[in-house]
């Protein structure tokens, strides 16, 4: 099936002949229509536009030449085909000079009709391009001139001024609407009486460029248009003495009107035409363009002299660097302030030189996934002095490059704050720590002193004797025990670093735990992904972490419960519900960056309130009476010192969802 060719009408009292170039012409792509008689070709031109019309001359009723004679009245650009077998030297002339562009002579092969039939239509195609092309080239050329022009006040002369050369008219104006809507002013013009100069104001209520106004229509005005009832109330303003023709049509932009272009002759018998009118409404319709085009530059350009006096202003450093961020566009006060440096001299300054962190601040703007990351680096003054400062760099998009727009903040008050204000905490938590180890050893220290009075008994029974001897060393090994996992809180051994599959580690703790999970009516669901990469990680501190969180998990649900199981590869643009987790150790610290493993166990258990969860933690803290209160400090030690993320989600009576981010071994 050929590619779609033209739209061709055939016209011929045989049905097998238009059978014949109806299948002939839909083969080479052309969309057939066909008439057996005059009447019928007539009302299907009336419904379609056609490419070529195939006529034949010899038809009963209205022949050939009279139908061709009503499609020129109708049409004159549409080709038309002579199909003839006997017509007649005279038929075939007056049928060229009714501009027939061909002719087949009946019989004919297939192909010669649909190349012929090619040929024509091609050739209209072209003919109608080529004019298409002349009548917009001028209105082209205009668009481009007003288009070009920036300045209202200059756009508003370079309007009128064409107005004026393209209908030759002795007078134009250009009026626009005020915002009020009930008077148009005078912007330009030329040719006016002194009393309609520019800055006039015409009402819209009582005055022609009103009525344009209101009706939205253009207005062609003669001395018959000065006669007619509709105009009885404007006739005084409708045409000067000294004019004989006048024309007015509204400017719109969209729906929205702007204004009107006046224009006015003065030269006896050249009045406007219709063309005029037409060619005037064009030229309105290119003015909206312009005026609104000039208008929204004006306020761009008013945006970002006040964009860039806000830049200028800011509390906070701001640079401006070049695509390839080794040179300073621009630089605001507060940079100045900050780093000691002149504006001029900031322009010159190589930015590493202000900022050493800048390379790798920009390496994060460039390939950091999107996300806008602030780094705590110094900013080096031209005193030496180094200044503690948060840095973050955007991407700004600079048509068709892009340069980085780099904000510093000045935190070294903020530091100051900080370290005080860790040092309470610390001091505090040391307060805790304190209190919570005494009471972890002073029970077994106290058991001990009391076992060791008692065995100072001489009159002490041998079997007493070892019984407390057995309490004792029970004791001691609590102790010891006590003081180990207390040793591992604070500096956890990471010698024996090795690929591990966690998976394997989950599925074996899955293995030890579910005769409890089953006593207890808990009921669990696993969804570990078959392709996880392993990680890097001493085996038994990892399957510490995991027990660990199967274990609370399981404590969370006395009654029974849902347990829920997933290990999947972190995503590159990271978890979409991220937000909802609380991170230990504070969001601020930086976060893990390569590629990682994520386990997550979620329970439908009891559930943590907000404000326990930073407690939950904490070393000896602990909601249940038996509990030591260290497993989850030692669970975030270890993750914590193999580079990894741990963090949570809870509500009370909802449930609890752990999220260890473990890295991948590369």
């Amino acid at each position: 099936m050929s590619s779609w060719a033209g739209r061709v009408l055939v016209v011929d009292d045989d049905p097998q002949l238009r059978d014949l170039c109806r299948q002939t012409l839909a083969r080479a792509g052309f969309v057939v229509t066909t008439a057996p008689s005059a009447a019928v070709a007539l009302e299907a031109l009336d419904q379609v536009s056609f490419d070529l019309v195939l006529l034949d001359l010899a038809m009963p009723g209205t022949n050939g030449l009279q139908l061709l004679e009503q499609i020129r009245s109708r049409d004159i650009s549409v080709p038309i085909l002579i199909v003839s077998g006997m017509a007649s030297v005279e038929q075939l002339a007056f049928a060229m000079r009714l501009g027939a562009r061909g002719l087949l002579t009946k019989p004919f092969r297939a192909q010669e009709l649909a190349d012929t039939a090619r040929e024509l239509v091609a050739k209209r195609q072209a003919v109608r391009v080529s004019d298409r092309v002349a009548a917009l080239r001028p209105v082209l050329q205009i668009s481009q001139h007003l288009l070009s022009e920036l300045d209202l006040s200059r756009l508003y002369a370079l309007i009128i001024e064409t107005a004026r050369v393209e209908v030759r008219a002795e007078r134009a104006s250009l009026m626009l609407l005020e915002p009020d809507e009930q008077a148009l002013r005078i912007v330009a013009c030329t040719g006016l009486p002194e009393v309609a100069s520019i800055g006039s104001l015409v009402p819209v209520a009582q005055s022609l460029s009103g009525w344009v106004i209101r009706h939205r229509q253009p207005l062609l005005i003669d001395a018959q248009t000065i006669e007619l009832p509709e105009f009885a109330g404007l006739r005084r303003y409708l045409l000067a003495p000294e004019l004989t023709t006048a024309l007015s049509v509204p400017i719109m932009a969209g729906d929205r009107i702007l204004g009107v272009l006046n224009a006015a002759k003065a030269t006896p018998r050249a009045a406007f035409t219709v063309a005029d009118q037409e060619l005037l409404q064009l030229l309105a319709g290119q003015a909206a363009v312009a005026l609104e085009n000039a208008r929204l530059y004006g306020e761009v350009s008013r945006s970002e002299a006040r964009y860039r006096a806000l830049l200028r202003h800011a509390s906070d450093a701001v640079l401006l660097l070049d695509a390839h961020g080794a040179t300073v566009l621009d630089a605001n006060l507060a940079l100045a302030c900050l780093s000691g440096y002149s504006s001029e001299e900031l322009l010159t300054l190589p930015p590493q030189q202000l900022l050493p962190a800048l390379p790798q601040l920009v390496e994060i703007a460039v390939h950091g996934r999107g996300e806008q990351r602030e780094i705590e680096t110094v900013l080096c003054a031209a005193s030496g002095h180094e200044t503690a400062v948060a840095v973050s760099v955007s991407v700004v998009p600079d048509g068709e490059q892009q340069l980085f727009l780099v904000i510093a903040r000045d935190i070294s008050e903020r530091q100051r704050m900080a370290r005080e204000l860790a040092q309470a905490e610390k001091l505090a938590a040391i307060g805790r720590l304190s209190a919570s180890m005494a009471h972890e050893i002073n029970n077994p220290l106290q058991a001990l002193s009391n076992t060791v009075r008692l065995l100072r008994d001489h009159d002490l029974p041998p079997e007493r004797r070892d019984l407390y001897l057995s309490k004792a060393a029970a004791e001691l090994d609590g102790l010891i025990q006590r003081v180990q996992r207390i040793l591992d809180l604070s500096r956890p051994n990471l010698d024996g670093r090795r690929p591990v599959d966690m998976n394997q580690i989950i599925m074996e703790i899955i293995a030890a735990n579910h005769a409890l999970m089953v006593s207890r009516g808990i009921q669990y669901v696993t969804e570990l992904t078959a392709t996880l990469p392993w990680v890097k990680a001493v085996s038994s501190h990892l399957r510490q972490v995991c027990q660990t969180m199967v274990q609370n998990a399981i404590e969370a649900m006395p009654r029974g419960g849902m347990l829920r199981m997933r290990t999947y590869l972190r995503p590159a643009e990271g978890e979409p519900d991220r937000a909802l987790f609380w991170r230990v150790g504070g969001m601020a610290r930086q976060s893990l960056i390569e590629p990682a493993v994520v386990f997550e166990i979620s329970d439908t258990g009891v559930g943590i309130s907000q404000e326990e969860i930073p407690k939950i933690f904490e070393p000896f803290y602990s909601s249940r009476f038996d509990g030591l209160g260290i497993g989850l400090s030692i669970c975030y030690s270890i993750v914590d010192f193999h580079g990894g993320e741990l963090l949570v989600r809870s509500l009370p009576d909802q449930g609890t969802t752990f999220r260890v981010v473990w890295p991948i071994a590369q």
